[in-house]
């Protein structure tokens, strides 16, 4: 039972703009709006269907303006990115193939260092 109360209270107070609103328009309020009589056709005027839209040639020089600026704008992209990118050089040894006696001789000279070090670093070994 006060549930319904409730939703009573509710909707008469949901109402209630409602009817003020309307007892303030009084007796003198507007009647309803005459229908006007719709606007004649409008004239078609020949000429102005013939050059409505850009031409041909403008649409060209549109399109081929806007392509233009995209490719200006991909190419500063690719330059600049192709400028800051590091560039991996191989190395020399890579470029051409060694001859057998030459690979002989590379190989000589790394153990040849590679026994001096170990000299160098028994004589410096503290003791």
């Amino acid at each position: 039972m006060r549930r319904l109360a409730i939703v009573l209270a509710a909707l008469l107070l949901a109402l209630a703009p409602c009817s003020i609103a309307v007892a303030q328009i009084g007796p003198q309020a507007p009647g309803p709006l005459l229908q006007e009589p719709p606007p004649p056709p409008p004239t078609v005027n020949q000429d102005a269907t013939k050059n409505s839209g850009l031409s041909t040639l403008q649409l060209v020089l549109i399109f081929g303006s806007a392509m233009a600026v995209l490719a200006g704008i991909a190419w500063v992209i690719l330059h600049d990115a192709h400028r800051a990118a590091p560039v991996e050089e191989p190395p020399p040894a890579a470029e051409r193939k060694l001859t057998l006696q030459e690979h002989e001789r590379q190989e000589r000279k790394r153990r040849q260092k590679a026994k001096a070090a170990r000299r160098q670093r028994k004589r410096n070994r503290p003791r």
